[in-house]
């Protein structure tokens, strides 16, 4: 199955044999900012994907060169744009769809070639996994023009920097090379530009193999961990192993095991067939 979704304007879709959906940003003209049509293609993914069985992991990735640019500054100078009430609708609206990203009901992996500004840089923090070729730069360029950032910025880059990397890259809105990003703990690996897609995949497809049900609800825990306490989050935990306990996945891989066969999913054993190095 390689099913490629008619509709989108500034973006493609696909989803392969694997059950790996492909979102790409597809406007390199504009480096691929964050359009009202843009917005509009990740919506019409996202409800494409969200609970979809045919769906196991999700990459978003971007053609030309940058991941993406961010907001579209040109559109910045309309005077209802600079309304208080319509900034705050505006982006309210943003987080209706913006929040399904984050807590997508599989895993998502970011493959970041280029810049990744503002709205680029929220984009890519919504992954679980940031993978970057060796090329890419980040920035949370808000404050280069007086805004502050947005699209859960606040939210993402503290979890993922710390508070008081988060606190400088905000307040300079410098750009970081990968490198740099990596050694804050933002990237999940670095590659080589031609290496990027192909580690992308690899990574998609092995995770793939594992039970969607329970990276799920083991995502939608984790991302209250930070905000919630310890009995909370026993009973987040009592109830997800409740549920996945159940599942079909689970009682094929405990047959597998008690009768000594391959099992289902080994990622040791998927990264040596891969050619993968220790």
């Amino acid at each position: 199955m390689n099913i490629v979704s008619d509709g989108y304007t500034d973006a493609t879709f696909s989803i392969d044999d694997n059950g790996v959906a492909l979102f790409t940003m597809n406007r390199p003209d504009i480096l691929n900012a964050l359009t009202d049509e843009m917005k509009a293609d990740f919506v019409r993914m996202l409800d494409t994907v969200q609970g979809n069985e045919d769906v196991k992991v999700l990459i978003v990735a971007a053609n030309g060169r940058a991941f993406s640019a961010g907001g579209n500054v040109k559109a910045m100078g309309e005077p209802t744009r600079s309304v208080p009430v319509n900034t705050r609708t505006r982006l309210l609206k943003l987080h209706d769809w913006f929040e399904r990203l984050h807590n997508l009901d599989c895993p998502v992996i970011a493959a970041v070639d280029g810049m990744a500004f503002g709205g680029g840089f929220a984009v890519a923090l919504q992954a679980d996994f940031i993978l970057a070729s060796d090329r890419a730069k980040f920035c949370a360029v808000f404050g280069r023009i007086g805004l502050v950032p947005d699209m859960a910025v606040f939210y993402t880059l503290p979890r993922a920097v710390g508070m008081q990397n988060a606190k400088e890259l905000m307040y300079t809105a410098r750009s970081i090379t990968a490198q740099e990003a990596d050694a804050m703990g933002l990237l999940f690996s670095i590659h080589q530009a031609d290496d990027l897609m192909p580690a992308a995949h690899a990574m998609a497809a092995r995770l793939a193999k594992g039970s969607k049900h329970a990276m799920g609800v083991t995502k939608k825990i984790v991302n209250r961990s930070f905000q919630s306490d310890y009995a909370t989050m026993a009973e987040m935990e009592a109830d997800a192993q409740a549920i996945v306990v159940a599942t079909d996945f689970h009682q094929e891989a405990v047959r597998r095991f008690q009768n000594k066969e391959t099992p289902m999913y080994n990622w040791d054993a998927m990264e040596k067939a891969d050619g993968v190095k220790e």
